[in-house]
């Protein structure tokens, strides 16, 4: 684990404990035993995260992706062997997927995942797709992947009951709105008074808004380090070649184009301080001579 995965597991941290008490105020309707068994086989089912058959359903379902075939498999498989043999890891612990998409793009999912889009396996030459690889062994070696795994998963229970809740207030305010104007704007006035109550009662809980903030922030800092990973076993210019190219096809464009709240909800920096920084990680720092 390194600071990113840590901090990833704290900034989830409120909405596990969130997600806990939801658990726990179910558990409350059932028998003690019953109501027992549920928080407990609830705290324990994070470890299926890393059981691996679970995985492969949990690839096919959610991240629609698919096993590589054959003639996939034999061009994916011995670039795999060679990023993780120079990282000195078993590559036969972790599952290759394809994903079939006409994106050129890379993703390391769970504790087992990497997935590649079939576009990137047909685009990317194999000197630029392993750089791509050992990015994505990078996220698994410094624990992104189930860091943030597990912060979404524990987490569900309190996002699901935010969903409701926000459902179930619309659905009232439109109600009462077809009765009354005033009723309607009343019914706000007296949810919003809750809310503000709670934030005076409880003035921490206004930081929980800047989670979403620090979790991207985190995303971005992860992504460094997967980079540098891969610097670190020699795919650093080979990277650099690779984000060049998506900078002269226009990927900065997209990025300048989201906006400055979509620039501070990016888990990817942009790509030309990713540029630089491997720059500075492979040749050293501007002025720097080689020992």
């Amino acid at each position: 684990m390194d600071s990113s995965s840590i901090t990833t597991l704290l900034l989830h941290l409120p909405h596990l404990l969130a997600s806990l008490l939801i658990v726990w105020m179910i558990s409350l309707i059932l028998p003690t035993w019953l109501g027992t068994s549920l928080i407990l086989a609830w705290l324990a089912s994070g470890a299926l995260m890393f059981h691996r058959p679970t995985e492969r359903v949990v690839a096919r379902l959610f991240y629609k992706v698919r096993p590589p075939t054959a003639a996939e498999l034999a061009r994916l498989q011995p670039l795999w062997d060679e990023v993780t043999r120079r990282a000195g890891l078993d590559g036969s612990r972790y599952d290759l997927w394809i994903e079939d998409s006409d994106e050129v793009n890379a993703f390391g999912a769970a504790g087992h995942m990497v997935g590649v889009t079939r576009d990137s396996l047909n685009r990317l030459t194999p000197d630029r797709l392993s750089a791509v690889l050992a990015h994505e062994l990078g996220h698994h070696v410094n624990g992104h992947t189930w860091a943030g795994l597990l912060g979404v998963y524990y987490g569900l229970p309190a996002r699901i009951a935010m969903i409701i809740a926000t459902y179930v207030t619309v659905f009232a305010v439109a109600v009462a709105a077809e009765f009354s104007v005033l009723a309607a704007a009343i019914l706000v006035l007296v949810i919003g008074g809750f809310a503000i109550a709670i934030a005076f009662a409880f003035p921490p809980a206004l930081a929980l808004l800047a989670i979403p903030l620090l979790v991207a922030r985190t995303g971005r800092h992860g992504e460094l380090r997967a980079d540098r990973f891969a610097a670190e076993i020699g795919y650093g210019p080979m990277l650099i070649t690779v984000f060049t190219d998506y900078l002269n096809r226009g990927a900065d464009m997209e990025e300048r184009a989201q906006g400055p709240l979509g620039r501070l909800m990016s888990t990817h920096p942009p790509l030309h301080t990713r540029i630089r920084a491997l720059e500075i990680s492979t040749t050293g720092p501007p002025g720097s001579r080689p020992s």
